[in-house]
């Protein structure tokens, strides 16, 4: 008799609510579909605006690669030259005014990247600079070569002839961009 008594003053007090509160109700269809099309929305935006700079993130690339081929699509080739690091360059001189630069350099990416670009810069007896070309990887790859990728851990070297000004050379540097 006593656990009946306790049993309705918990149903009383339960059952009592003020005048501010509300019973939680259920969701209306609306609201689900509306937070739905918003997270869809969310989705394609991070995609539109960051996909790219996602793609050559290091940490996220390879769910992206496992994501990409659920789905049989391709992402943008992998591109940080960071990544590469120059091993050994030799500047030479040649027959007839002309020289050879050779560069050699690894890519310790995780992942496949194109020969990136080479800047080289000559420079006079007083450090300043004499000549500066940027070469592209169309110039110095053959049409076997051109749309090869460097796997991870693979050593790429370039030999590229260059004609150089009259002037003394002291010295050279090579950037990759």
């Amino acid at each position: 008799m006593l656990e009946e008594q306790d049993n309705s003053i918990d149903h009383d007090i339960a059952a009592q609510t003020f005048a501010w509160q509300k019973l939680p109700s259920k969701p209306s269809k609306k609201y689900i579909w509306g937070s739905l099309l918003g997270l869809v929305l969310l989705i394609i935006q991070v995609a539109y605006f960051l996909g790219y700079s996602m793609t050559q993130n290091p940490q996220i690339r390879p769910y992206l690669v496992n994501a990409s081929n659920l789905f049989n699509q391709t992402l943008p080739t992998y591109k940080n030259t960071a990544d590469f690091t120059i091993i050994g360059s030799h500047l030479s001189e040649h027959k007839n005014k002309q020289h050879r630069v050779k560069i050699s350099f690894i890519n310790h990416a995780n992942f496949p990247q194109k020969v990136p670009n080479l800047q080289l810069t000559l420079r006079n007896l007083q450090g300043g600079i004499l000549a500066q070309r940027t070469f592209s990887r169309e110039i110095y790859q053959t049409s076997d070569t051109a749309s090869a990728l460097i796997t991870p851990n693979e050593l790429f070297t370039i030999d590229i002839p260059i004609r150089v000004p009259k002037h003394s050379i002291n010295g050279y540097s090579i950037e990759l961009k």
